[in-house]
């Protein structure tokens, strides 16, 4: 009878009422617990001798191998977790008591099982690209009221629709008001006086009449009338009851308030001119953005009715307070606009391209030691004085958060990959390869991260040039730590080992299948064909959805709820008449049930509210991409994680091929795997 069958014998005795089941989960145990004692250097040597024969003949010990999600899974050798289906990794001491309490030994073979990768730290400007969206307005200081300035009648109004262009000097309005005859009136007397007293020997009744003639010549000033037309009706002593106003600007009617025939009082408005030559251009930014962003930066944008053409503008004004409803902070900024194709309320797309130093400073070339107008950005010169518009004093660039200098070598700042941090909280752990003879040696180290530059963060303390940081393996190299009770991101203070993370929500069963059914259904969406205008219509509630997707991933529910709300906005300005028959009655169900989800998004009052509401919202924006496709010319991936929602697992997309697990935010960024690369375009039946 061999060993494992004496085994079952005597649990049978030992466990005579006990059912099969149970007895085999003992078996389980036993054999485990053996194989536990066999790996380490136990078993039925007492004193080792076979683990003492197999390092003189230069044989490696065998290894334990677990699951950097599931670290209480230990299996003899390489597979899958039965629990969430990852390679399992190796699980070696490497010697714990003569390393420090964060570090770590593995040995070449465990880290490319682990498909381990570094990245050295290293110099590079901060560089990111800042996208925007806005609308074309008024330059409001480009802009002209026209208001009576004396009480009377509208006779002619000559400008007599909005819209009509103007040119400075052009009459607008010609109004009879009794009160300017009185007044000329009393200017030909002061006249009649001065002339009269010409020869008087009172020098005092000649200072009157002079100062009354020049009050009654303010007072037509003041009514409206030019130097000129008052030196005619000295000249001619004529009088009239009618004064003509005059435009004293060039531009467009945008407004006419008044009717012809109209009794008006001093301050009545009667129009508004714009002039359109230069506008403005006002964007939304993320509160994340601002550090990106500086008075008089030049800024870059596009607009739906001139594809392919890129307009060119100077921020002007930068909000100080965010708006507390959609969490953004307001850009305004110049736009030259000479020809008039730019109209106000057009939608447009902006980006721009910013670079920042170890200081967290703007660096541009054309500003590093100029002075700029405080007032208007677009006056620069290389000395101090005046602005050529407004006369205020010009102030520095680098007052402003611009560099002193130009970007080289010796001020870039240093940035790693956004892969290799684990961030949780106000913690952003790293772990760091250190060069070592006896093997691959990690260390984790906690640091301090600046702003997030594209596909990189940029490093305030905590690492060196040239060292090398983990990039992929990070969270295995974690687990381990925490295997080994020793510091983690997740512990950092160390303690006893885990039994295993509980990655579902409050009430999850650790053990659940991972396999079990999400609500998305591969390839049981029939696509319909569209026009281009109307697969374009669907970008702004893509990137809507892309933007809450982030702020989950970023643990940010203030930019979450606002990302909800965006999304609702984006719904309700598509528009529908450009689907057509079945494709209008598919998008009319699909924009209902991203507008049902949506709506519950934005009154989220927790983060774990708004990731069951990003559940749904998946699903729906997945059926929607299946349904048209997108339009934008790079990829969207589709993305699963088997933990998510009590280990049923659930899917979402997103624009990058990096996971960002959008249900668990820092604890578990990386967990998932990419499924599948959405290619944009749509292929679809009529």
């Amino acid at each position: 009878m061999n060993k494992k069958a004496k085994t079952g014998m005597v649990l049978k005795k030992m466990l005579p009422d006990r059912g099969p089941a149970v007895v085999g989960v003992v078996i389980v145990a036993i054999v485990a617990f053996s194989l536990g004692l066999l790996l380490s250097g136990g078993g039925s040597s007492p004193s080792g001798t076979a683990s003492h024969e197999h390092a003189e003949k230069g044989q490696a010990a065998p290894t334990t191998w677990t699951c950097s999600m599931h670290p209480q899974i230990k299996l003899p050798k390489a597979g899958k977790c039965p629990l969430c289906f990852m390679d399992l990794i190796p699980l070696e001491s490497g010697g714990g008591d003569e390393l420090d309490p964060n570090q770590i030994r593995m040995s070449e073979t465990a880290k490319q099982l682990a498909s381990i990768q570094v990245t050295p730290v290293r110099r590079a400007f901060g560089e990111a690209e800042i996208r925007m969206v806005g609308r074309i307005a008024y330059d409001e200081t480009k802009m002209a009221y026209i208001t009576a300035w004396v009480p009377g009648r509208l006779d002619r109004l000559y400008a007599d629709f909005t819209g009509i262009r103007v040119s400075k000097g052009d009459h607008l309005v010609s109004i009879y008001s009794p009160e300017l005859l009185a007044a000329q009136e009393e200017l030909l007397q002061a006249r009649s006086a001065v002339a009269a007293l010409l020869n008087a020997s009172s020098r005092v009744l000649k200072t009157t009449a002079n100062a009354t003639l020049e009050a009654s010549r303010e007072k037509l000033r003041l009514y409206g009338l030019k130097v000129e037309q008052i030196d005619e009706i000295e000249s001619t002593r004529q009088t009239t009851d009618h004064l003509t106003i005059y435009s004293p600007i060039g531009g467009v009617v945008i407004h006419k308030n008044a009717l012809e025939g109209m009794y008006v009082s001093t301050g009545t408005q009667i129009y508004t001119i714009s002039d359109l030559s230069k506008l403005w251009a006002v964007f939304e930014a993320y509160e994340s953005d601002l550090p990106w962003l500086r008075y008089g930066q030049q800024v870059s944008f596009t607009s739906l009715s001139f594809p392919g053409e890129t307009f060119e503008a100077i921020i002007s004004f930068i909000d100080p307070v965010v708006d507390p409803k959609t969490r953004t902070i307001q850009v305004r900024a110049i736009v030259d606009n000479p020809d008039h194709r730019l109209k106000p309320d057009m939608f447009v797309r902006a980006i721009i391209e910013s670079r920042i130093d170890d200081k967290g400073k703007v660096i541009d070339e054309n500003l590093a030691g100029k002075w700029i107008s405080p007032m208007h950005p677009e006056i620069v010169k290389d000395h101090p004085g005046s602005c050529d518009v407004c006369g205020m004093p010009l102030v520095k660039a680098e007052s402003l958060g611009y560099a002193s200098r130009r970007g080289s070598d010796e001020n870039a700042p240093l940035v790693i990959p956004i892969t290799a941090p684990m961030i949780t909280g106000k913690r952003a752990v790293v772990y760091v390869e250190i060069p070592n003879d006896e093997g691959p040696l990690f260390e984790g180290r906690e640091i301090e991260l600046g702003p997030r530059a594209g596909d990189f963060y940029i490093v305030k303390s905590g690492l060196e040039e040239g060292e090398l940081v983990v990039t992929n393996g990070t969270f295995k190299i974690d687990s381990e730590l925490q295997i080994q009770a020793k510091p983690s991101m997740m512990s950092p203070e160390g303690g006893a080992s885990m039994a295993g993370h509980q990655h579902g929500q409050p009430g999850s069963t650790e053990g659940a299948s991972s396999t079990a059914s999400s609500a998305y259904k591969a390839g049981t969406t029939e696509r319909m064909a569209v026009s281009d205008d109307a697969l374009a219509a669907l970008s702004p509630v893509y990137d809507a959805y892309f933007e809450t997707q982030m702020a989950l991933a970023d643990d940010n529910l203030e930019t979450t709820t606002a990302a909800y709300d965006m999304l609702t906005n984006r719904l309700d300005k598509v528009d529908m008449s450009r689907f057509t028959g079945k494709a209008h009655d598919r998008w009319m169900i699909a924009s209902k049930k991203l507008r049902t989800q949506a709506s519950k998004g934005k009154s989220a009052k927790d983060i774990a509210a708004a990731r069951d509401v990003f559940f749904h919202l998946s699903n729906a924006i997945i059926e929607l991409h299946d349904t048209f496709g997108h339009a934008m010319d790079h990829d969207y991936f589709l993305t699963f994680c088997p933990m998510a929602r009590n280990n049923k697992g659930a899917f979402w997309l997103q624009t990058v091929d990096t996971v960002y697990n959008s249900f668990y935010g820092a604890s578990m960024l990386r967990c998932g795997a990419i499924k599948k690369t959405l290619t944009s375009g749509n292929t679809g039946t009529e």
